[in-house]
């Protein structure tokens, strides 16, 4: 990782957002536990609402956006699973089929045998593990037009470009152990100095790409109590130590006050010094003159040529209107979801995946709540009619990108999760109604079997 200086400017007290950039549009489900084989979902780039009863696989969804998005199927490693997913990046377009099958199963469909995948050397005759991983990543690339495949398994991994055998290598490794995206940027520095040119946005955005699942209680807010973060100083410059989950403007922050953490043994951050961060959104929302974010110095070591810093503990504090200051435990439920939430905003730029995200939130929350969503491609689950108040539709295209309704079906005396888009004549007469704007969107989705 290069260093940073530490007297660098990495850290804009009036920070904007910047643009996401990466988009999910479309989910193939050969094969995960029990959602019906075959399901096909495509995707809005910005708000898309997964809709059903309870028991109908809505966290189980979700839980697998995150998956996707991160590319890690570290967690399937011993389950039988197939997946297709596509993704849109600025100047290119991703294409992913990752699997976990029987030796049986494990040659792909369409006719491919395991020789057309140039995976070198074949396997040995030795015994081998009961399911066999598999990854392949299409790049097709714009301007000009470079499409480029790698494919990898457990004892290999190759590349072609257009078509062409481009390099191919031995490598015994647990291939899910390691995402899609850790696959793809170890792999393409063997690739030609201009290829690699080519994919350096996608591989320094996608690398520690990783955004969970916000859970129905306070999940997030336990968690911001637990983070850590560790740096390494060597005479003017800084070194990140550990792959871990932040808020973009942290880092630099806690760098260019290395020496305040050093003689107070804690940094704190005004609600004021950040006006697009979470504290001060949450400031403004919950009614409270002023709050601070205080992230504490655990641990200083030096050694010769430099020292290394951990912090942790993490928590915040607010002012109400009289003067009297409540630490964040001293919230109540709807707050700790709500300063929670916000946070969770400030470490994925790019996606949110949602549970239950009216769950405790006041009405007026909850409309913040999504306002703040934008301009991230966003998956949610609601019980609650006040999430669908504030959900804009502006076709029918639109109503069948936007929804995800989960139910379930008895098929060969099996019972399965069923995972769909509205059908474009259901879109239809849902938009039609929604546009008479005579009856909120919570009753339509009802009355046309979708809630």
């Amino acid at each position: 990782m290069a260093a940073l200086g530490r007297a660098g400017t990495l850290l804009s007290f009036s920070f904007s957002w910047r643009e996401p950039s990466m988009k999910l549009t479309k989910l193939n489900i050969h094969g995960y536990r029990d959602v019906a084989p075959g399901t096909q979902l495509v995707f809005s780039p910005s708000l898309n609402l997964v809709i059903g009863e309870n028991g109908t696989g809505r966290t189980t969804l979700l839980d697998l956006l995150s998956r996707v998005l991160a590319s890690d199927f570290s967690g399937l490693i011993r389950e039988e699973f197939s997946l297709e997913y596509t993704l849109s990046f600025p100047g290119m377009e991703l294409h992913v089929r990752v699997r976990n099958a029987r030796p049986s199963a494990a040659a792909p469909t369409g006719g491919a045998s395991r020789e057309d995948l140039a995976l070198l050397p074949p396997r040995s005759q030795e015994k081998g593990p009961e399911l066999e991983p598999f990854m392949e990543l299409s790049i097709q690339l714009e301007s000009p037009s470079t499409l480029l495949v790698m494919r990898s398994d457990a004892v290999g991994v190759s590349w072609e470009v257009d078509g062409q055998p481009a390099y191919s290598q031995t490598m015994h490794w647990s291939l899910l152990d390691r995402t899609v995206w850790v696959v793809l940027f170890m792999t393409a520095q063997r690739l030609e100095p201009e290829l690699r040119e080519r994919l350096k946005e996608l591989l320094r955005r996608t690398f520690l790409m990783a955004p969970a699942r916000f859970d129905e209680s306070l999940g997030m807010f336990q968690q911001m109590g637990t983070t850590q973060y560790g740096m390494e100083l060597r005479g003017e410059e800084v070194f990140p130590l550990g792959l871990m989950s932040l808020p973009r403007w942290l880092p630099g922050l806690l760098r260019d006050r290395t020496e305040q953490a050093l003689s107070a043994g804690f940094i704190d951050i005004r609600h004021d010094e950040l006006e697009q961060g979470f504290l001060a959104r949450f400031v403004s929302l919950a009614g409270f003159t002023a709050g601070k974010f205080r992230v504490e110095l655990l641990k200083q070591r030096s050694y010769e040529g430099g020292e290394r810093l951990e912090f942790g503990h993490f928590g915040c504090g607010f002012t109400r209107r009289d003067g009297s200051v409540l630490s964040q435990e001293q919230l109540g439920h709807g707050q700790k979801r709500l300063l929670s939430f916000l946070y969770y905003l400030d470490l994925n730029e790019d996606f949110v995946i949602a549970d239950e995200l009216a769950n405790g939130l006041h009405p007026r929350f909850v409309e913040a709540c999504l306002r703040h969503l934008s301009p991230r491609q966003s998956f949610v689950t609601s019980q609650n009619p006040a999430t669908f108040e504030h959900v804009p539709l502006g076709s029918a295209e639109e109503v069948r990108a936007s929804l995800i309704h989960c139910g379930t079906a008895l098929q060969d005396g099996r019972e399965w999760k069923v995972w769909s888009n509205p059908t474009p004549e259901t879109a239809t007469r849902l938009f039609g109604a929604y546009q008479r704007g005579d009856t909120p969107l919570g009753t339509l989705l009802r009355q046309h079997g979708l809630w």
